[in-house]
């Protein structure tokens, strides 16, 4: 199985890959090559993952939901970006100001700043809609800190 799954990735990104590498190597490197490996080899493992996924695997689904990408390997993000997708996630999901203030201590733990947290609410706005972002605001305000009744 390991092997239909190198082919088959060797199939679809034979092209591109090639075509950078050559770009990036000397006629007659072999640096092409080892480039065209290793990006087969990342791509194997994703998608194997994407695949297990995909099908409900028990073993695949428990690893990720258990202990997040930490686990899983499958996270090319940095930990403030993790985080602050997650905190996009509960954002979307109208989750409730605990667990905002919990993601919210994890993400300045992870050296986001304030304004990249409510950056994020405003990054998911076009997609989750005004009455999400109206609903969710002060939730997200109260987990940062900021005291909503205080006058201006």
């Amino acid at each position: 199985m390991f092997e239909e799954a190198r082919t088959t990735v060797w199939t679809h990104v034979r092209s591109p890959v090639t075509r950078r590498a050559r770009m990036l190597a000397s006629p007659g490197s072999d640096d092409a090559r080892a480039a065209i490996v290793t990006t087969v080899a990342v791509v194997d493992e994703t998608e194997r993952l994407l695949r297990r996924l995909a099908l409900n695997d028990e073993e695949s689904v428990g690893m990720v939901l258990a202990s997040g990408p930490e686990t899983a390997g499958a996270t090319a993000l940095r930990p403030k970006v993790d985080v602050l997708v997650q905190l996009g996630a509960l954002l979307a999901l109208g989750a409730s100001t605990n667990s905002l203030r919990a993601t919210v201590g994890r993400a300045v733990e992870a050296g986001a700043t304030e304004a990249e947290i409510v950056g994020v609410l405003i990054a998911v706005a076009p997609t989750v809609g005004l009455a999400r972002v109206v609903s969710t605001a002060p939730r997200l305000a109260v987990a940062i800190g900021y005291d909503l009744e205080a006058d201006e």
